[in-house]
């Protein structure tokens, strides 16, 4: 980039000088400024979107479960005695969505102020493929059979699933995957289920 080009750019015309320098030195220390890492950004990286003021139809559905668990500060974003509306919903995303990115209402927010997903839909946001889980057919059996053949052995397995049995092991792995893979992100249990659904029930897309 040419002189002249610079000193348009500061807004100095053809003048040069110290005046001019010290400028562009602060415009430069400003853009070298880590950028603010929230809430929101972690979301973001985590393949979540954001959701829009507009869209009442996912508002709507998430003031409704955001109301049948109000009074448990664990999930809610403070205890309410009475029902929110949308409005306040989307008043209190907005507000914690902008806090540290290591603030304790990063779950919450998650389950309140992003696009509803479930962990088999989530799991393509992070580049991987959930593996079929229709009961009938052997779509992706190899794959199913892969995995089936190391987990009574693997330390990370499925809550409450020790084994496979003795029959079909991918059979009874897809059949697990299935009931992990329809939870919600507002929901009990979506890490849990998403996590095994990583490791389990998808492979890399």
């Amino acid at each position: 980039m040419s002189k002249a080009t610079l000193y348009s750019l500061a807004g100095l015309g053809g003048a040069t000088g110290i005046g001019g320098g010290a400028y562009l030195l602060h415009e430069n220390s400003k853009a070298s400024k880590p950028e603010k890492r929230t809430v929101r950004s972690k979301l973001e990286k985590a393949g979540f979107k954001i959701l829009d003021p507009s869209d009442s139809q996912h508002w709507s559905t998430l003031k409704n479960e955001y109301n049948k668990v109000k009074q448990d500060s664990t999930k809610v974003f403070g205890t309410h005695t009475q029902n929110i509306e949308e409005g306040e919903l989307k008043s209190l995303c907005q507000s914690f969505l902008e806090k540290d990115e290591g603030d304790e209402s990063y779950g919450k927010s998650k389950r309140w102020c992003v696009v509803p997903v479930t962990v088999s839909s989530h799991l393509g946001n992070l580049g991987r493929k959930a593996l079929s889980t229709a009961d009938s057919g052997e779509a992706d059996k190899s794959q199913w059979e892969t995995l089936a053949s190391s987990y009574d052995n693997a330390p990370n397995k499925i809550a409450g699933t020790n084994n496979l049995g003795s029959g079909q092991k991918w059979e009874e792995l897809r059949s697990k995957c299935k009931g992990l893979g329809d939870k919600k992100n507002y929901e009990d249990e979506f890490d849990a289920n998403l996590s095994s659904s990583i490791t389990w029930c998808s492979i890399p897309s």
